[in-house]
């Protein structure tokens, strides 16, 4: 889970440096994320878009999780704040499941904080897109 070395694009890398640079705008719970999210870019690889593995989430991936205690399967697609939609489709890298997802890989198991919980889920399915999608293509 949390331990795992994450790869990251150098995009995104430099995305999160930038909120890091105005984390004093943004709520307790999302300067808690940026923080995590800093740390773990700074223990990951960074590499270009062209080198990421299409295993790994980035920002705009589609993602396929199966929740490890229901079996319930959902998706969404990973954003930046400032993308993030009101249906829940689009959810943004500084919320609980999305720091848990950036730079993780098919295959790995997530834990996630919710209101009711710890929530702990598999990643089943990845699809890297440039821009964000709401499903894969």
């Amino acid at each position: 889970m949390s331990s795992k070395t994450i790869f990251i694009t150098e995009k995104d890398k430099k995305r999160i440096e930038q909120l890091l640079l105005f984390c004093d705008c943004f709520t307790g719970q999302e300067r808690k994320y940026i923080r995590k999210l800093h740390y773990d870019m700074s223990q990951g690889h960074v590499v270009s878009a062209g080198e990421m593995p299409s295993n790994v989430v980035t920002t705009h991936s589609w993602v396929v999780l199966c929740d490890l205690s229901d079996g319930e399967v959902f998706g969404l697609t990973l954003v930046f704040p400032e993308e993030v939609d009101s249906q829940g489709n689009r959810v943004s890298i500084l919320s609980s499941i999305g720091a848990a997802l950036i730079g993780r890989q098919k295959g790995d198991t997530i834990a996630y904080s919710t209101p009711s919980g710890i929530r702990r889920c598999l990643i089943t399915t990845i699809c890297q897109s440039p821009e964000p999608c709401v499903k894969p293509p």
